[in-house]
């Protein structure tokens, strides 16, 4: 008659718990280790701006804004910036701690940027069904000065398809995303939202949502979140 055991010869079978628990571990050593990584990889490329910033204003003053070593110097800067802002964004991504969900929630962070990747302060985000009907279970979240915001459920209200909506400060819609997001027990999902320049407001916001979109509104409801 055959039974189960807990161990392989005299190597101890790990518990489905330690196994979460290693692999915890392991991804927050790994990510330790990317942040790190590109942080000197940041200031590599901070150094290198700062050397291009300097040729280019020195060249200018030399030769004037027209010639065209000062035409290729300022568009050498402006990669290298380019290319500073997307290392920062992935590390802040990196840097940011993973929210504590319960086991039957879940939440929902991230970041909204600018087309050059600066952070969008106070925009209001929300969430919507696949009607555009303004969830109304979930709250609503504000930007903060990084442009971050969280969606931290306690208990799974609905497993529904939502979509991220959000409204800039003067409380005009800017932003529905197209890719639902699939709520799941116990899992937390981290978004980048980079919104285009010069785009058009989309339409009104729910009235739910018109009451408290502006955060310097006076005696605007709290979030239900």
């Amino acid at each position: 008659m055959s039974t189960n055991s807990s161990t392989t010869g005299n190597i101890p079978t790990p518990t489905p718990v330690q196994i979460r628990e290693t692999t915890a571990a392991a991804l927050a050593s790994a990510d330790a280790g990317s942040s790190q990584t590109l942080l000197n990889l940041k200031m590599v490329h901070h150094a290198r701006l700062s050397q291009l910033k300097r040729t280019a204003d020195t060249l200018k003053k030399q030769l004037g804004p027209d010639d065209p070593s000062v035409k290729a110097a300022e568009a050498a800067v402006k990669v290298v910036s380019a290319k500073v802002a997307r290392i920062s964004v992935v590390h802040q991504q990196l840097d940011t701690p993973t929210p504590q969900v319960a086991a039957n929630g879940w939440a929902l962070h991230g970041r909204v940027y600018s087309s050059d990747l600066k952070p969008h302060t106070k925009y209001t985000v929300f969430l919507v069904d696949s009607q555009k009907t303004y969830q109304e279970a979930y709250g609503f979240a504000y930007t903060d000065d990084t442009g971050y915001f969280l969606f931290n459920v306690a208990g799974a209200k609905d497993t529904a398809p939502l979509f991220l909506a959000m409204t800039n400060t003067k409380g005009e819609p800017v932003y529905l995303s197209t890719t639902p997001f699939q709520p799941a027990p116990g899992s937390v999902t981290y978004q980048n939202i980079t919104l285009p320049s010069g785009a058009q407001p989309l339409g009104d916001p729910p009235q739910a949502i018109r009451d408290v979109a502006l955060p310097s509104r006076k005696n605007k409801p709290s979030t239900k979140a």
